[in-house]
């Protein structure tokens, strides 16, 4: 007998990549900020090494190849590019309101943007109605990144579910690290992930279509 959503007492989805169509535009807008401070890297080359980090993380990271702290310019110029791009050009994932519609457990968004970043995201996409306050969970409010599991855990704790009861729907190495550590049942969706580390990690089932999850 197959596994469907309906097994588990809460599904737990990550929001870029997942949720909304937003990891190119934040890797876009990243590579043109830093092209702003002299950093030169490629896009393909931002997506490898940013994708599914948080803010915070990604800044340190920037330090280290710059070798001192980042010009004053970065943050706001960040904001200013990527705000633009999601109004212009954020969409929800295809097929991801059926499955929100279908949904007979309870669900919530776990995320590793700052808490208006997250809700901009919503709202631009056209999910908002489907995550009421008390079911988004982000980085900035949690006070925990992925991929600590503790993000997960928390947001389980909140809900009042137990985690190793949940299904967890990820698509980036630091997620995943976060949801398989946490306790939970994890399926990758286009995981952006190797073959061995999708073995690695023992995801049961990969999504490529939201067409493709079982209610």
């Amino acid at each position: 007998m197959s596994v469907t959503s309906a097994d588990f007492q809460a599904v737990l989805f990550d929001c870029d990549g997942v949720l909304v169509d937003s990891e190119s535009i934040a890797n876009r807008a990243l590579h043109r900020t830093l092209q702003d401070i002299g950093l030169e890297m490629t896009l393909d080359e931002v997506a490898n090494t940013f994708t599914g980090q948080s803010f915070a993380h990604c800044l340190l990271l920037i330090e280290k190849r710059l070798g001192g702290p980042i010009p004053d310019i970065f943050v706001p110029n960040n904001r200013t590019y990527f705000r633009t791009l999601l109004q212009d050009e954020l969409v929800s994932m295809p097929g991801i309101e059926r499955v929100l519609s279908g949904l007979k457990v309870p669900f919530a968004v776990v995320t590793n943007s700052q808490y208006q970043e997250m809700n901009n995201k919503l709202k631009y996409a056209g999910l908002d109605a489907y995550f009421p306050a008390e079911r988004r969970f982000d980085t900035e409010t949690l006070g925990v990144a992925k991929p600590d599991p503790a993000i997960y855990q928390l947001a389980a704790k909140s809900l009042g579910v137990d985690i190793h009861q949940c299904l967890i729907l990820e698509d980036s190495f630091p997620g995943i690290t976060a949801g398989t550590r946490s306790g939970a049942t994890v399926w990758g969706y286009r995981p952006h992930l190797t073959a061995d580390e999708i073995a690695d990690f023992g995801l049961t089932r990969i999504l490529t279509d939201w067409s493709e999850f079982p209610l």
